[in-house]
């Protein structure tokens, strides 16, 4: 009978598994891919065209239907884009790449066609084609929609748009492409996630290779089998980040309601039940009761988290779970990043060598700093200069480690917040706070230590300058002796007031 009864319940698991696999066969996945090179009024790119051809070609691999253009003009690109609109109406999964030329203006993005010119302020809406509005071409709920952009290049058009546009807006004009919140673009079980080439604010390399470092990246992870996609898109991060020596770090942002596979998902292995020995007792095995649901929340909190700490937990719970292979790999792709970091400490400029491979959370960037929010963390003195410490160690310069958030030290909670894809307002929210511990704990141990060395050094007592030695006194002789006093004048005889007479009769006699 319990033979019988095992049997059952293997046949079940087994139409299960192939109905699951059944339905991942005819998922609908859609793909736009976009590459643009040969610009009309700018520098020519040497990798767009050639990305996209790698990004379609591993796409169509993993069961997309591509939409594919190159070299693409205003009126063709708005023309595929409605196409795929079409096409990806009840999509499983819509996926967008683009590879070109991108610029933001005043926090919005545009992606620009080979026939962009901007010498006018209007040109900014008549000939590009803004992010918003290819946002607006990929399908609702619950389809699954990813926006792919490497776009963050050097961009002379961008320069040119800020030569033409007032004064009062020319700063508008911002390097790379501003960040674009995932949440509250999607509100049922599909979801949105946001990826691009670096971090918000900073530049990309188009490559000197084949492809972009990004794209390489891109091609080797995405669709890898068995790989989330949040958790393939941190692996990108930490190999870009690593072939560019920090000066570019992949990001993205996500609003997912499940995961996501674009490559085969993990399967659930089922065995066929061998009969029991009755001579000997059976024990219960590990997994016979596992809570599938609460092994998918714990896993889901881990691949959030993105640290060893994390990942340790999940498998000190499920060593042989379904993400088991992925935690360890991951694990050690922290850990490799965090060996080859090189910490530098005092004023540097705005870019930062490469940071542990963290992906924030995704509510850390929901609520804006505020004074409030700052004094909610209860920072004393000694907690302020902890954030210094932890800023400076990041390349950022607070202008000091006082325990006095200043003008130099907001100005650099505000570089930190822009460089982490967060509303910059130069004050920390508590989930700011522990993400930025997040970020720099592997680096303190030798911060804190260069900062103890220095404190030291400044409380030793300073050694008193020698005065010189006095000059020495003119002994008597070598004084000269003094001139002697000249005689005091003798003083002339009165001249008498009184009239001379004189007697002649007399002699010479006069009086």
């Amino acid at each position: 009978m319990r033979l019988f009864f095992a049997f059952a319940i293997f046949f079940i698991a087994a139409t299960l598994t192939a109905g699951h696999t059944a339905d991942r066969e005819n998922l609908k996945k859609v793909a736009l891919v976009i590459g643009n090179s040969n610009y009309a009024y700018a520098v020519r790119l040497t990798n767009p065209a050639k990305d996209a051809a790698l990004m379609a070609t591993t796409l169509r691999n993993a069961g997309f239907t591509v939409l594919e253009g190159d070299d693409l003009d205003k009126i063709k690109m708005g023309s595929l884009l409605d196409q795929f609109a079409e096409l990806a109406y009840d999509a499983d999964i819509a996926l967008v790449y683009y590879a070109g030329h991108g610029l933001q203006v005043d926090g919005q993005n545009y992606l620009i066609p080979v026939d962009a010119q901007l010498e006018k302020a209007a040109q900014l809406q008549s000939r590009t084609i803004s992010v918003n509005y290819m946002l607006s071409k990929l399908p609702a709920d619950p389809t699954v929609s990813i926006l792919i952009l490497d776009a963050c290049r050097d961009n002379p058009l961008a320069r040119t748009l800020a030569a033409a546009l007032p004064k009062s807006r020319s700063s508008a004009v911002g390097s790379g492409l501003a960040a674009v919140q995932a949440n509250g673009q999607s509100y049922g079980t599909g979801g949105l996630l946001i990826a691009y080439a670096t971090d918000p604010g900073s530049v990309a390399y188009d490559g000197s290779s084949q492809n972009s470092p990004y794209t390489k990246a891109l091609a080797r992870h995405l669709t890898t089998p068995g790989l989330e996609i949040q958790s393939a898109l941190t692996r990108v991060r930490a190999e870009v980040s690593q072939e560019t020596n920090g000066a570019q770090r992949p990001w993205h942002n996500a609003s997912l309601a499940r995961e996501v596979f674009l490559g085969e998902p993990p399967t659930l292995e089922v065995s066929p039940p061998q009969e029991p020995i009755e001579s000997a007792p059976t024990q219960p095995s590990r997994n016979a009761d596992v809570d599938w649901t609460v092994e998918q929340k714990l896993w889901d909190e881990a691949s959030k988290r993105n640290t060893v700490a994390h990942y340790e937990f999940y498998l000190s719970q499920y060593p042989n779970g379904r993400f088991a292979g992925i935690a360890r790999l991951n694990i050690d792709q922290l850990k490799t990043a965090g060996e080859t970091r090189v910490v530098n400490i005092g004023p540097q400029t705005d870019v930062a060598p490469s940071e542990p491979q963290v992906m924030e959370p995704g509510d850390v960037k929901q609520t804006p700093g505020t004074p409030e929010t700052e004094a909610l963390i209860k920072l004393d003195r000694d907690g302020r200069v902890d954030v210094q410490l932890r800023l400076s160690a990041l390349g950022l310069d607070t202008g000091g480690f006082d325990g006095s958030f200043g003008p130099r030290s907001r100005t650099a909670i505000g570089a930190w917040q822009r460089r982490s894809g967060i509303v910059e307002t130069t004050f920390l929210t508590p989930r700011q706070h522990a993400l930025l511990v997040v970020q720099t704990d592997p680096l303190m141990a030798e911060v804190r230590a260069k900062y103890e060395k220095d404190k030291s050094a400044a409380l030793q007592p300073r050694v008193a300058t020698p005065k010189p030695p006095p000059k020495k006194k003119k002994t008597q002789e070598t004084i000269a002796a003094p001139p002697p006093p000249s005689p005091p004048k003798k003083p002339a005889p009165k001249k008498s007031k009184l009239p001379m007479y004189c007697n002649s009769g007399a002699g010479p006699l006069c009086y």
